[in-house]
């Protein structure tokens, strides 16, 4: 068993009647999101030492996994699953409390240990050695993290949208949550009941650029694992940020400088999260590290494949390409 494991963690509790309904209704707003964008997609269960996850897959050739930011689901990715499964073999996985994964309690978990491993695991489940890995922002650092230790099973590295780990600048709202006994009084408040209207404004203030062109499926996929997780995403928040931002040992500067793998940073021009500071570190990072590139992407935020997909697609495809 993994040492950040418990013995108890490894009993999934049995659900009651309104955790079965918020399920349910996740399950009616994915199946409405991915007919819309991708309807020949696969919906795959994979365990792991934890229990279970969801992966989207679809498409031939290459094998590139997406790993969504804290507090999202795979289904972020719907607007570019077909674009993307045109050239590559897609999965998009839900992380461990996110989408219609296993609930998981982050209370006291190594995360880095546990984005190694769980990140392992998956693609030991997808039969899958080595993967090309788009990841956007919290997710991005578990897949850096993942990238440092294993660089023989990633074969390219794309950071879509800002990640912690470099300084430890986080937005207040994010780092409101994030606090002891009033963060689960404000995030319970904010998301035990999501709506429609409540991810659209979320999404507004700190994902993407142009909130008008979002469409009624992705904001209703969104509110709907919203309502079903927020217990697991305020957990999350709270191991991984506290008042002044990202945990120290989350800041991870050598190990970006060491990193070996060939990575290209996507950045939207407008990405809330890429403060002055963050782009000077990057810029440094960059120079330092011959292996590690940054694309802008105008008039996109922090979801830059949202904003500007035509745009976000090519560049991934072309360094995936190589």
């Amino acid at each position: 068993m993994p040492g950040w494991l418990r013995e108890n963690d490894c009993v999934t509790p049995r659900p009651d009647s309104r955790s079965l309904d918020l399920g349910r209704q996740l399950q009616e707003a994915q199946s409405a999101l991915l007919a819309h964008y991708a309807p020949t997609v696969r919906v795959r269960r994979v365990r792991w030492s934890h229990g279970e996850t969801q992966v989207l897959e679809l498409g031939e050739g290459p094998p590139v996994l997406l790993v969504h930011g804290g507090g999202d689901t795979a289904l972020v990715w719907a607007p570019i699953l077909t674009s993307l499964a045109r050239t590559h073999r897609v999965f998009a996985v839900d992380r461990p409390g996110h989408g219609l994964a296993t609930p998981f309690d982050y209370h006291g978990i190594d995360l880095l240990e546990h984005a190694r491993t769980f990140l392992a695991e998956v693609l030991d489940a997808l039969e899958t050695d080595t993967a090309a890995i788009v990841a956007n922002s919290m997710g991005a650092l578990w897949s850096f993290e993942f990238a440092h230790a294993a660089p023989h099973r990633v074969s390219r590295f794309v950071i879509a949208g800002a990640p912690p780990g470099v300084i430890r600048s986080a937005p207040l709202p994010i780092r409101l949550v994030s606090l002891p006994g009033l963060g689960w009084a404000v995030g319970k408040r904010s998301m035990a009941n999501a709506t429609r209207a409540d991810s659209r404004k979320f999404w507004a203030d700190l994902l993407v650029a142009h909130p008008e062109r979002l469409d009624h499926l992705l904001l209703d996929a969104d509110a709907a694992h919203t309502r079903r997780n927020y217990r697991d995403i305020i957990g999350l928040l709270g191991n991984a940020l506290n008042a002044r931002g990202v945990r120290p040992h989350l800041i991870l500067a050598d190990q970006w400088r060491n990193l070996s793998v060939p990575t290209m940073f996507i950045s939207g021009e407008n990405d809330p999260f890429m403060s002055t500071k963050r782009k000077k570190a990057w810029a440094t990072l960059a120079a330092q590290n011959p292996s590690i590139r940054i694309v802008w992407i105008p008039d996109a935020g922090h979801l830059a494949w949202v904003d500007e997909p035509q745009h976000t697609v090519r560049e991934i495809q072309e360094f995936l390409a190589g």
